[in-house]
């Protein structure tokens, strides 16, 4: 009996440049959902209103579903090693944002939330140029089995991220979680400044 077809096909993973992206982009989406559950958590401490609760939905949403779309386009135009390298940077700036102004404490919320939609636009970039480089990697074959692998980690990291910060939170602090976040982020930096290049065809 062939039990091949019953296991996760994990040939992408031989290829170190995957490897490495695969590995660094679980730090990146569990960062991204510890941030996603952190900021509403310490606006809800600093207002103590709902309100402004919600408004991080509409603040993290937005840039996710319009820097998304936009994303797609400036893979297909630009070096997609630069724009991973821009985003992850970007992310780590952000990250680091949210460390200082939990550090110093009485930020103002509009402040906060700005630097929430920031970071979400990075994120919204970053995540479809990672699935835009995939052909640029792996041959044609395994690229449906790389999709699975990064949609597992996207899921995994949907589930683990908040998990975390419920934990972390009431031990650690916010200004902590952050700066957990910030130095992680490190990481993925690793993974996508190894990456060659991988300019558009024809460009």
């Amino acid at each position: 009996m062939n039990l091949r077809g019953l296991v996760a096909d994990t040939r992408p993973l031989q290829n170190q440049h995957f490897r490495r992206l695969w590995t660094a982009n679980i730090v990146t989406v569990i960062g991204a959902q510890l941030t996603v559950v952190a900021v509403p958590a310490q606006i809800y401490e600093q207002t103590g209103s709902s309100a402004y609760v919600g408004l991080t939905g509409v603040f993290g949403l937005v840039p996710l579903v319009v820097f998304g779309l936009y994303g797609g386009a400036l893979a297909d135009v630009f070096d997609r090693r630069t724009i991973l390298v821009v985003t992850t940077v970007g992310l780590i700036a952000t990250s680091g944002l949210f460390w200082l102004q939990a550090l110093v404490g009485g930020v103002n919320v509009w402040l906060l939330l700005s630097l929430f939609a920031v970071q979400q636009a990075f994120f919204a970039v970053n995540q479809p140029t990672r699935s835009a480089i995939l052909p640029k990697l792996l041959p044609l074959e395994q690229l449906p089995a790389a999709n699975s692998l990064n949609m597992t980690v996207f899921q995994a990291g949907a589930i683990a991220g908040p998990l975390v910060a419920g934990v972390l939170i009431p031990v650690i602090g916010f200004h902590w979680l952050y700066l957990v976040d910030t130095v992680t982020l490190l990481a993925t930096l690793g993974a996508v400044v190894r990456l060659p290049r991988l300019p558009v065809e024809g460009v």
